[in-house]
Protein backbone atom coordinates (compact mmCIF):
# COMPACT_ATOMS: atom_id res chain seq x y z
CA UNK A 1 0.00 0.00 0.00
CA UNK A 2 2.92 2.33 0.69
CA UNK A 3 4.11 1.84 -2.91
CA UNK A 4 0.62 2.50 -4.26
CA UNK A 5 0.31 5.72 -2.29
CA UNK A 6 3.76 6.84 -3.48
CA UNK A 7 2.59 6.31 -7.09
CA UNK A 8 -0.57 8.32 -6.40
CA UNK A 9 1.40 11.15 -4.74
CA UNK A 10 3.80 11.34 -7.69
CA UNK A 11 0.94 11.37 -10.22
CA UNK A 12 -0.80 14.15 -8.28
CA UNK A 13 2.40 16.21 -8.19
CA UNK A 14 2.90 15.70 -11.94
CA UNK A 15 -0.62 16.97 -12.55
CA UNK A 16 -0.15 20.17 -10.56
CA UNK A 17 -1.07 18.89 -7.13
CA UNK A 18 -4.84 18.81 -7.67
CA UNK A 19 -7.00 16.43 -5.68
CA UNK A 20 -6.98 12.75 -6.57
CA UNK A 21 -10.54 11.56 -7.11
CA UNK A 22 -10.16 7.96 -8.30
CA UNK A 23 -7.46 5.30 -8.09
CA UNK A 24 -8.24 2.31 -10.34
CA UNK A 25 -6.39 -0.96 -9.75
CA UNK A 26 -6.34 -4.17 -11.77
CA UNK A 27 -5.99 -7.19 -9.46
CA UNK A 28 -5.59 -10.69 -10.89
CA UNK A 29 -7.31 -13.73 -9.52
CA UNK A 30 -3.92 -15.23 -8.59
CA UNK A 31 -2.37 -12.06 -7.13
CA UNK A 32 -3.05 -13.32 -3.63
CA UNK A 33 -4.61 -10.03 -2.56
CA UNK A 34 -7.93 -9.57 -0.81
CA UNK A 35 -9.86 -6.62 -2.27
CA UNK A 36 -11.45 -5.99 1.13
CA UNK A 37 -8.04 -5.88 2.82
CA UNK A 38 -6.79 -3.50 0.10
CA UNK A 39 -9.73 -1.17 0.61
CA UNK A 40 -9.23 -1.16 4.37
CA UNK A 41 -5.48 -0.47 4.08
CA UNK A 42 -6.12 2.24 1.49
CA UNK A 43 -8.65 4.03 3.70
CA UNK A 44 -6.32 3.92 6.72
CA UNK A 45 -3.03 4.74 5.01
CA UNK A 46 -4.34 7.38 2.56
CA UNK A 47 -4.94 9.87 5.36
CA UNK A 48 -2.62 12.85 4.88
CA UNK A 49 -1.69 11.86 1.31
CA UNK A 50 -2.89 13.00 -2.12
CA UNK A 51 -5.19 9.94 -2.13
CA UNK A 52 -7.10 10.96 0.99
CA UNK A 53 -10.82 11.03 0.22
CA UNK A 54 -10.43 9.44 -3.22
CA UNK A 55 -12.33 6.39 -4.42
CA UNK A 56 -10.45 3.12 -4.78
CA UNK A 57 -11.80 1.08 -7.69
CA UNK A 58 -10.67 -2.53 -8.02
CA UNK A 59 -11.09 -4.41 -11.28
CA UNK A 60 -10.98 -8.21 -10.97
CA UNK A 61 -8.85 -9.86 -13.70
CA UNK A 62 -9.72 -13.54 -14.26
CA UNK A 63 -7.11 -16.25 -14.67
CA UNK A 64 -6.64 -17.26 -18.32
CA UNK A 65 -4.10 -19.62 -19.86
CA UNK A 66 -3.00 -20.63 -23.36
CA UNK A 67 -2.11 -24.21 -24.18
CA UNK A 68 1.28 -24.68 -25.84
CA UNK A 69 0.12 -27.95 -27.39
CA UNK A 70 -3.25 -27.16 -28.97
CA UNK A 71 -3.32 -23.35 -28.72
CA UNK A 72 -6.60 -23.21 -26.80
CA UNK A 73 -7.18 -20.23 -24.52
CA UNK A 74 -9.32 -20.76 -21.43
CA UNK A 75 -9.60 -20.34 -17.70
CA UNK A 76 -8.41 -23.37 -15.78
CA UNK A 77 -11.02 -25.20 -13.73
CA UNK A 78 -10.41 -25.16 -9.95
CA UNK A 79 -6.84 -23.89 -10.48
CA UNK A 80 -5.81 -27.17 -12.12
CA UNK A 81 -3.16 -26.08 -14.58
CA UNK A 82 -3.85 -28.38 -17.48
CA UNK A 83 -5.51 -27.51 -20.77
CA UNK A 84 -9.26 -28.05 -20.46
CA UNK A 85 -9.35 -28.97 -24.16
CA UNK A 86 -6.49 -31.46 -24.67
CA UNK A 87 -5.25 -32.14 -21.12
CA UNK A 88 -1.69 -30.90 -21.76
CA UNK A 89 0.24 -29.36 -18.87
CA UNK A 90 2.16 -27.15 -21.33
CA UNK A 91 0.35 -23.91 -20.52
CA UNK A 92 1.24 -20.24 -20.30
CA UNK A 93 -0.55 -17.89 -17.90
CA UNK A 94 -1.93 -14.96 -19.91
CA UNK A 95 -3.85 -13.03 -17.26
CA UNK A 96 -4.61 -13.32 -13.58
CA UNK A 97 -1.34 -12.33 -11.90
CA UNK A 98 -1.78 -8.57 -12.32
CA UNK A 99 -1.53 -6.15 -9.45
CA UNK A 100 -1.22 -2.75 -11.07
CA UNK A 101 -2.43 0.82 -11.08
CA UNK A 102 -4.48 1.10 -14.26
CA UNK A 103 -5.22 4.82 -13.98
CA UNK A 104 -5.54 7.72 -11.58
CA UNK A 105 -8.07 10.51 -12.05
CA UNK A 106 -6.86 13.76 -10.55
CA UNK A 107 -7.93 17.37 -10.75
CA UNK A 108 -11.16 19.20 -10.19
CA UNK A 109 -14.52 17.48 -10.56
CA UNK A 110 -15.52 16.99 -14.22
CA UNK A 111 -18.36 19.47 -13.70
CA UNK A 112 -15.72 22.20 -13.23
CA UNK A 113 -15.00 23.36 -16.78
CA UNK A 114 -11.82 25.19 -15.71
CA UNK A 115 -9.91 21.97 -15.01
CA UNK A 116 -10.72 18.95 -17.20
CA UNK A 117 -10.37 15.39 -15.97
CA UNK A 118 -6.85 14.02 -16.11
CA UNK A 119 -6.02 10.36 -16.60
CA UNK A 120 -2.64 8.82 -15.81
CA UNK A 121 -1.79 5.37 -17.21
Amino acid sequence: MKNLLAIVDEAARNEGGGPVRVVHLRIGEMAGVSPDALRFAFDVMAKGTAAEGSALEIEHVPLNVRCGSCGATAGPVDFVFVCPVCGSAEIEILTGREMEVDYIIAGEDETDERSPETRQR
